[in-house]
């Protein structure tokens, strides 16, 4: 993408440029998802919504000995199989890993009668799929993993399940109010698209086309229209009166690792990636942000999706779990 100047890879004026993140169709090719050594299996799961719809997931099991059962919380727009890499992987150290779509999204795309806002999937959708993981961490007795990228990392505190969490290791995941991107530029650019450009496409088109994003799936108007109001309050959902009472940041017990990318501008800059840490100040458990740069794992550059394709995380990711599990008792060991 040649510019941007508001989050989420959209591409704007030439006048004002934001740190370029790599283009999400690009990073799907990258992942490189034909089926490897068969060292786990993989299967699909349909988990129950009301009537007859249902969340498409899928879950990446070991073959071996079971080391922790984990959720891959996706990032808005982000279709499961861009996380089947990091899922695999994961398998072959030992975590059972369960991936799902949204509703209205990708596989789950006819789910959208049930609903389709990013306080449905946050609410609905991701407690759903932790509930999945948790049956199964309890038949084998593991400990709960939960992997966030960006919205899938700042709906942890909403988690009714999140006492039953053990380590959360969270990449882009922030609270992204306009006001948390640096001034000048960006901080406009933000400001643009929360307030002006997220609503006038969703009333020209009904939703927010993926090509206005730069990748990833069309999101619905409900889902667009949650993120533009969030994004331009002060401490974004966590300022929305009925979000708010949902929070259980006193439940966290476990250990949580947020990583902020350098040169994640676009998405995540830290000072959106430090406001979800603070907002687990008071818990009894652990939250800390740790920092990442392209240079640590011999990249030129990461951004936002960067971090989760294979060709990139067959360095950072040892690096990451490696970290998350020396703090985590319960998770050291070979599997």
């Amino acid at each position: 993408m040649p510019t941007q100047i508001v989050p989420l890879e959209l591409r704007m004026s030439a006048t004002l440029q934001a740190p370029r993140s790599p283009n999400l169709a690009l990073l799907h090719a990258s992942l490189g998802l034909a089926d490897e050594a068969a060292v786990h299996d993989e299967h699909p799961v349909l988990l129950p919504l009301s009537g007859q719809h249902h969340l498409h997931a899928r879950w990446y099991a070991p073959r071996g000995r079971l080391r922790a059962a984990a959720l891959i919380a996706p990032a808005t727009g982000v279709p499961q199989r861009f996380y089947a890499g990091l899922a695999r992987w994961l398998a072959a150290r030992g975590y059972a890993t369960l991936t799902l779509d949204y509703a209205g999204l990708s596989a789950s795309r006819a789910a959208v009668a049930e609903g389709a806002s990013m306080r449905d999937w946050m609410l609905r959708d991701l407690p759903l799929a932790l509930d999945e993981v948790q049956a199964r961490a309890r038949e084998a007795q593991v400990p709960v993993v939960w992997i966030g990228h960006s919205l899938g990392g700042h709906a942890l505190p909403l988690q009714p399940g999140l006492q039953g969490i053990d380590a959360a290791l969270c990449i882009g995941a922030q609270l992204p109010a306009f006001h948390r991107w640096p001034a000048g530029h960006r901080r406009w650019g933000a400001r643009f698209f929360f307030q002006r450009y997220v609503p006038w496409l969703v009333r020209w088109t009904g939703r927010l086309p993926r090509w206005a994003l730069g990748g990833g799936e069309d999101l619905p108007a409900a889902a667009a229209m949650d993120w533009s109001r969030w994004g331009q309050l002060p401490n974004y959902y966590a300022s929305d009166p009925d979000m708010a009472v949902r929070l259980r940041v006193p439940d966290w017990r476990g250990v949580a690792h947020f990583w902020c990318v350098s040169d994640d501008w676009v998405f995540g800059p830290e000072p959106a990636v430090q406001a979800l840490v603070d907002a687990f100040d008071g818990a009894p458990g652990v939250a800390e942000l740790h920092r990442l740069r392209p240079q640590d794992v011999g990249r030129r550059r990461l951004g936002h999706f960067a971090p989760f394709a294979r060709h990139v995380g067959e360095r950072l990711w040892p690096r990451v779990f490696d970290r998350l599990e020396a703090a985590v008792p319960a998770l050291r060991g070979a599997p």
